[in-house]
């Protein structure tokens, strides 16, 4: 199996996956989001943190979680919010037991990357699963009924734009984007994937009009904009580290943080969209 054939493989496996995991229910949701959020915190500690390994990254994992739980839960009555909140005074002595303990090679960088791990990865998917929550004909947010569409429209408006700006970037692109950071991305395939994206926004409308075509529209431009600063914030910090992807497991695809930059950066800017904009 060739390098194409392998990506084409396991793109297929990750569409499917992904519109069954969302579109079943909450539990299934919840727990496809909570493991892509863990795969990509621990990418992340891997490629940042020098000499990690699972075993000695399980507490920060472990409470990117719980920051995870209690970001997505702060919506609700039937979650008592301060019983959690309590939560973190015990989780942050267990987090500064853990500096101390676990050997590191720069305490201060290392204790703050762990900590931008949760903000950069954990917070960002919590919001997206909200996203499922929110019931837009009574503008509320409520943990029960859940709706998954929303969520998975996020992700299919990211797919379109990444599909887009390729195809375009590749037929037209002339001018560079980001020569220092992404030399293969060029304005014209950002026009490109922006404006399909658009269009897979009016088409989506059309079948399932969950809220009016105006929303469809700003989420995929939203998705377009800073699903690509996400990506291009991914390369930075990859060619800050010298490498070239954030992991392996996906093969040709890279790393699952490789296939989540554009949603852990527009995932929240949709929630806050849709949150101020549709339901508040």
């Amino acid at each position: 199996m060739n390098n194409f054939q392998s990506r084409l493989l396991v793109g297929s496996v990750y569409v499917v996956i992904t519109i069954a995991a969302l579109l079943t229910n909450l539990l299934t949701a919840s727990f496809y989001i909570w493991a892509i959020q863990a795969l990509c915190l621990y990418e992340f500690y891997k490629i940042t943190i020098k000499k990690s390994s699972l075993k000695s990254l399980i507490v920060p994992l472990l409470i990117g979680s719980f920051v995870f739980l209690m970001t997505y839960a702060n919506q609700d009555s039937a979650v008592n919010l301060g019983y959690l909140v309590w939560l973190l005074i015990p989780l942050l002595v267990v987090f500064l037991i853990y500096l101390i303990v676990n050997p590191v090679n720069d305490f201060i960088n290392d204790a703050g990357k762990l900590v931008f791990g949760w903000i950069y990865v954990s917070v960002p998917f919590a919001l997206l699963l909200r996203i499922g929550n929110m019931v837009f004909d009574k503008a509320n947010i409520e943990l029960l009924p859940y709706h998954g569409f929303p969520i998975l429209l996020v992700f299919i408006l990211i797919w379109a734009n990444d599909s887009f700006a390729y195809l375009v970037g590749r037929k037209f692109g002339k001018t560079q984007l980001a020569p220092k950071l992404s030399p293969k991305k060029s304005v014209e395939g950002f026009i490109g994937g922006v404006f399909f994206s658009v269009l897979f926004a009016i088409a989506m409308h059309y079948f399932f009009p969950v809220f009016d075509q105006i929303h469809f529209i700003v989420l995929a431009i939203i998705c377009g904009t800073i699903g690509t600063l996400g990506d291009l914030f991914e390369s930075k910090l990859k060619r800050s580290l010298g490498i070239k992807d954030s992991g392996t497991m996906l093969g040709g695809h890279g790393g699952f943080l490789d296939r989540m930059d554009s949603i852990i950066f527009a995932g929240p800017i949709c929630f806050f969209y849709l949150y101020h904009f549709t339901v508040a």
